[in-house]
């Protein structure tokens, strides 16, 4: 199993002939063991840096199935680590599209918000002044965004499984709620992440007196 890793350094300032220059710092390594991941960050740590973890996990496996979060949320539960799912949508059509999609996430009971992009130029049918003529699809989209999100993933299936029906661009971002700069955290973390996944350790610098 391999892994990838970026490491965001903080900025630095240099100041050469009266010019303040910031230097930023990423370091990108692959092929990573399990165990190598979690010794690069306990070694940050070593160094007095407060790490902010981020996992970006393949989009899809080796045997060229999609990732399935499901799973992902499933060791968190076993290992009781509690997170939050939230379910991201990229999708824009005409009215007609967009109100089908609006529903399925109305009967899920979840909020969602629209925005309109209205094309007015000489050809346009769209007079901004009178709203019963943003609907042609030549000239008027749409874009659906859902207010969904919980920290039981299966509360987002439904939606999920139903828009996918319907060939949207779905998927669900699920972040763990643990201790930050922990050892045992980042690593029961971890270990429900599958092959392939990238791991960035952006740092900062720790506050050694706590204050």
């Amino acid at each position: 199993m391999t892994f990838q890793s970026k490491i965001i350094h903080p900025k630095e300032e240099e100041v050469k002939e009266n010019k303040l220059t910031e230097l930023m710092l990423n370091e990108f390594i692959e092929e990573l063991s399990r165990e190598e991941i979690i010794a690069q960050y306990e070694g940050l740590l070593t160094k007095d840096f407060s790490v902010n973890v981020a996992f970006q996990p393949p989009m899809l496996e080796s045997e060229g199935e999609e990732v399935d979060v499901f799973e992902i949320a499933k060791q968190f539960e076993l290992a009781g680590i509690p997170y939050k799912a939230t379910l991201k949508l990229k999708v824009s059509g005409d009215y007609e599209y967009i109100s089908k999609l609006a529903k399925l996430v109305e009967q899920q009971g979840f909020d969602y918000g629209v925005t309109a992009s209205l094309i007015i130029n000489e050809n346009s049918t769209i007079d901004f002044e009178k709203e019963s003529s943003w609907f042609d699809p030549d000239f008027a989209k749409y874009k659906l965004t859902p207010k969904a999100s919980s920290q039981d993933i299966n509360d987002l299936k439904t939606l999920y499984d139903e828009l996918k029906k319907e060939h949207c661009k779905v998927s669900i971002d699920i972040k763990a709620k643990v201790k930050k700069d922990d050892d045992e955290s980042f690593v029961n973390q971890f270990t429900a992440y599958p092959d392939g996944t990238l791991v960035t350790f952006k740092l900062s610098d720790a506050d050694v007196y706590g204050e």
